[in-house]
């Protein structure tokens, strides 16, 4: 299964709050943002994978609209799933 990134409405990050880790695909680089700072990128038509890796039972309250549900625990078997050419941004 392959996961495909989607081009975000600023309205899917509202609510959202802390620091993102945010993975670019050129350098495999890892980076922490604001989530304000993930909001402008986003406005200015960035375009990203969210992956939220928190529990089953935490993301049963919610998530952000679009976003793929992968428990941290299950990351690393999944990681092919996983594009490598798109900007990944973990919650």
């Amino acid at each position: 299964m392959m996961l495909h990134p989607v081009r975000w409405r600023p309205a899917a990050l509202l609510g959202a709050a802390g620091l993102l880790a945010v993975a670019l695909p050129a350098a495999a680089q890892v980076e922490r943002m604001e989530i304000d700072e993930l909001k402008r990128q986003l406005d200015a038509g960035a375009e990203v994978l969210m992956i939220d890796v928190r529990e089953d039972h935490e993301v049963a309250s919610g998530s952000i609209p679009g976003a793929i549900h992968i428990p941290v625990g299950e990351l690393e078997d999944r990681m092919s799933d996983i594009p490598k050419d798109v900007r990944l941004v973990f919650f």
